[in-house]
């Protein structure tokens, strides 16, 4: 079986899913994969701006990579991951919360209709199932609470091996989640079965080759580079604002323009500037 090959799979790569299956000018594969995941029809029809109202400072790290409304009305979140610890659950079941209850208070009525999911998609060798379901269930007779808050994980791992034989041999059923998880050499192969498969595998090719979007920084990556680039640069501020106020002191006390160079590190125009300001 292909699933066993060792060889590297680049769809689930955060930047590369990005650009290829969070297409808002072409979302055929997606609808693919959503359609397959809901167990129903469903085409995209709007995407939903990542960066939701931010209750607490730490939030603007992480955001889900994406939310799409479909045209049956469902809110769909999109979590991709390459394991699926306990932390990430927690923290997905936070950010997943907080969204449904944006969404909720948003809505003109408190409407049962209004449907939320929050798909995980993980590579996780150790989950036997493919697909988990939750809900928020009574422990005593299994009734369910409410059908508007569902969390789905989809182990794209065992999707593959368990499906892509099937697709080979002609059962496209899971052909869209088979291929998140192919190397090059299974796309190729899922590529002669279903036209769509094919022509992504051409754009990922074209993506690929001179390693571009591989290379891209995640959005948490780049936020969090950011983060780190703006302490420096208040540091960098805090210290010239020192400097500066060490500076006119000197100034002050009529010291020379040498020594103030020399202790404080700023220029002698800088200096001067300060001269003007006393």
């Amino acid at each position: 079986m292909k699933s066993e090959t060792k060889e590297e799979t680049f769809l689930m790569r955060d930047s590369i899913f990005k650009a290829i299956v969070v297409n808002e000018q072409d979302t055929r594969l997606l609808d693919y994969i959503l359609s397959d995941i809901l167990e129903e029809k469903v085409h995209v029809i709007k995407f939903i701006p990542t960066e939701l109202k931010i209750r607490r400072k730490r939030e603007r790290v992480k955001v889900t990579d994406l939310i799409v409304e479909s045209d049956s009305g469902k809110h769909i979140l999109v979590e991709l991951n390459s394991n699926f610890s306990s932390s990430i659950k927690v923290r997905n079941l936070s950010y997943y919360a907080s969204y449904y209850s944006q969404i909720v208070e948003k809505s003109e009525k408190y409407d049962e209709g209004l449907e939320t999911v929050l798909i995980n998609l993980n590579n996780d060798s150790e989950v036997e199932l493919a697909k988990k379901t939750y809900l928020i269930k009574c422990l005593e007779d299994d009734s369910i609470y409410t059908n508007t808050f569902k969390i789905i994980n989809i182990n794209l791992v065992k999707y593959k091996e368990l499906w892509y034989d099937e697709c080979i041999k002609g059962n496209k059923k899971h052909i869209h989640l088979v291929m998140l998880n192919a190397n090059m050499e299974e796309m190729e192969e899922l590529g002669k079965k279903d036209k769509v498969v094919k022509e992504f595998e051409e754009r990922m090719l074209t993506l690929t080759k001179d390693g571009v979007v591989i290379n891209h920084l995640s959005y948490e990556e780049d936020q969090e580079k950011i983060r780190r680039s703006e302490i420096s640069e208040a540091k960098d501020e805090g210290i010239a604002e020192r400097n500066n106020e060490i500076a006119i002191n000197m100034l002050k006390r009529n010291m020379s323009i040498k020594d103030i160079i020399e202790i404080t590190g700023l220029t002698e125009k800088e200096i001067e500037k300060l001269k003007q300001k006393i």
